[in-house]
């Protein structure tokens, strides 16, 4: 590790950023697609469409998975204001 530069918070950061970056928007388009092909599509003999609950049920727990990692982003970036005004100190904040 140099002084003037720390290499192993920098590849910290890189893989962070690229895990929250590229990560979950993909996950999320690919909880859209299974919802779109769980939904199903009309048949030619005009019975309705072929739904497939499987598909849909694995789109929102992606979805669900999705919404809790944002979750705990922005408790992780605002740990320390939670920990001041309140007392609860998680995440590694410091209470005040």
């Amino acid at each position: 590790m140099s002084d003037w530069f720390n290499y192993e918070a920098t590849l910290k950061i890189l893989l962070f950023s690229l895990l929250a970056g590229a990560a979950l928007p993909g996950l999320f388009a690919i909880g859209v697609r299974l919802q779109a092909d769980g939904a199903g599509d009309f048949s030619t003999d005009g019975a309705g469409p072929h739904r497939n609950p499987v598909l849909v049920a694995i789109a929102w727990v992606i979805y669900a998975l999705v919404l809790a990692v944002v979750i705990m982003g922005v408790l992780y970036i605002a740990r320390d204001f939670i920990a001041h005004h309140t007392g609860w100190a998680f995440f590694g904040a410091k209470p005040k």
